[in-house]
């Protein structure tokens, strides 16, 4: 069964200008994720994907609740290339060829795209096959190409069983080479700073809204500011 719904909310963001934006995305539903990007220099930024959900719409299948994609509004900038690998205290689930952890390339079962299709923002990494180019990796699960929702992202403890299916559980960290440089991780959204995650295929995606370029460190200040305050005051 396919649930095609969109759920925009605010985001909620943390962390210096380069140092990390922490995106976090919820639905009622229990459906979520956590997204962090990270500028490792002007052309390159680390991407943590992470499926945090606790529940799913209901009729959700194993393959729905898969965390599929991740893209965002852009610039004009486009992404030239990169790479993934499972993170810390994450593994394989169902991989055809064996069970993976950290540190394995997933560059086979993940990619980029810069064409907007099927549901996503401009830019972003997907496990779905349409408009993505696989990062490049061994083939670890299912026919030598991109086939999600296989290969996406369940959370911990899974919200649905999973079947026969394969899966990451529950985070992947991806590099991505950007064709032109960037002086704040908030320049990466372009002027609409948008950000949304895909869950199966085309079967639920959330939205949210990013902050401006700039505002993410002048926001930081702020909250450690105030946080003196109260200790000084208590």
């Amino acid at each position: 069964m396919r649930f095609v719904a969109a759920t925009i909310v605010l985001a909620a963001a943390s962390g210096a200008a380069n140092a990390g934006l922490v995106l976090s995305f919820t639905d009622v539903s229990g459906l979520s994720a956590e997204a962090e990007f990270t500028l490792i220099d002007p052309s390159t930024v680390e991407i943590r994907l992470r499926n945090t959900s606790t529940g799913a719409p209901l009729g959700f299948d194993g393959a729905d609740q898969i965390l599929t994609g991740l893209s965002w509004s852009g610039g004009g900038n486009s992404i030239l290339g990169g790479s993934a690998v499972i993170a810390a205290g994450s593994s394989t689930v169902n991989f055809d060829s064996g069970t993976y952890g950290a540190g394995t390339n997933v560059g086979g079962e993940w990619g980029y795209g810069n064409s907007g299709i099927s549901g996503a923002l401009a830019n972003g990494i997907s496990a779905l096959t349409a408009g993505t180019t696989a990062f490049g990796g061994p083939n670890l699960d299912g026919p030598v190409s991109i086939d999600g929702p296989q290969g996406g992202l369940v959370a911990d403890p899974m919200v649905v069983s999973l079947g026969g299916q394969g899966a990451i559980q529950s985070e992947i960290v991806a590099t991505i080479n950007l064709s032109a440089a960037i002086n704040d991780i908030g320049d990466l959204f372009g002027n609409d700073q948008l950000a949304r995650v895909e869950f199966g295929s085309d079967a639920h995606f959330i939205t949210v809204n990013v902050p401006a370029p700039g505002a993410l460190a002048p926001l930081a200040g702020a909250m450690l500011l105030a946080t003196r305050r109260r200790r000084t005051a208590g």
